[in-house]
C-alpha cells in the first residue's frame, strides 16, 4: 500500500515581501565585479514604450537580427514596422493578408520579412519597401508559423 503521508503545503511569500531587481549602485569593488552583472543601457527614450497603431490584438513579434526593426502582426491582417530605437516610431506597414497575421520572422539579411498568415498563405516581403514579393499558397489550413 502506498504511503499516504502528504509533504507541508509550500508558504507562498505574500505580495509585500516580493522586490525588484535593483542592481547594485558600486559597480566595482577594488576593480572587481561585484556579481551584480552588467547594468542593461538601452537606446529607447524611455523604460517601457506603448506602441500603438494596429486595429487589433497583436499575434507575434521579431526583431531584425541587427536589433534595430520591430516587426509585429495582428489580427487586422497587417504587419507594422517599428524603430527599435529612440520614440520607436512606426515607419512602414505589409498589407495584403485576407486573414490574421500569426507570425512574423526577418531574414538572416534584415532584407526581408515571412509571415504566416489564417489565410493558408505565407508572405515574403521586402522590409526597406514594405511590398509583397511573394505569396506562398497551397496550404490546406492555417498557416501559424
Amino acid at each position: 500500500m502506498a504511503d499516504t503521508a502528504t509533504a507541508p503545503p509550500v508558504a507562498k511569500r505574500s505580495r509585500n515581501e516580493l522586490t525588484l531587481y535593483q542592481p547594485p549602485t558600486d559597480q566595482f569593488d577594488h576593480g572587481e565585479d561585484i556579481g551584480g552583472g552588467p547594468i542593461r543601457t538601452s537606446s529607447l527614450d524611455a523604460p517601457t514604450m506603448k506602441l500603438t497603431g494596429h486595429k487589433g490584438s497583436v499575434y507575434c513579434l521579431a526583431y531584425d537580427p541587427a536589433a534595430q526593426v520591430l516587426c509585429s502582426g495582428s489580427f487586422d491582417m497587417t504587419c507594422l514596422l517599428w524603430s527599435a530605437t529612440g520614440n520607436c516610431a512606426n515607419f512602414n506597414a505589409l498589407s495584403g493578408h485576407k486573414n490574421a497575421v500569426l507570425d512574423v520572422k526577418f531574414a538572416n539579411d534584415s532584407e526581408h520579412i515571412v509571415t504566416a498568415s489564417a489565410d493558408k498563405n505565407l508572405g515574403w516581403w521586402d522590409a526597406n519597401t514594405g511590398s509583397r514579393v511573394k505569396r506562398f499558397m497551397g496550404h490546406d489550413g492555417i498557416v501559424n508559423a
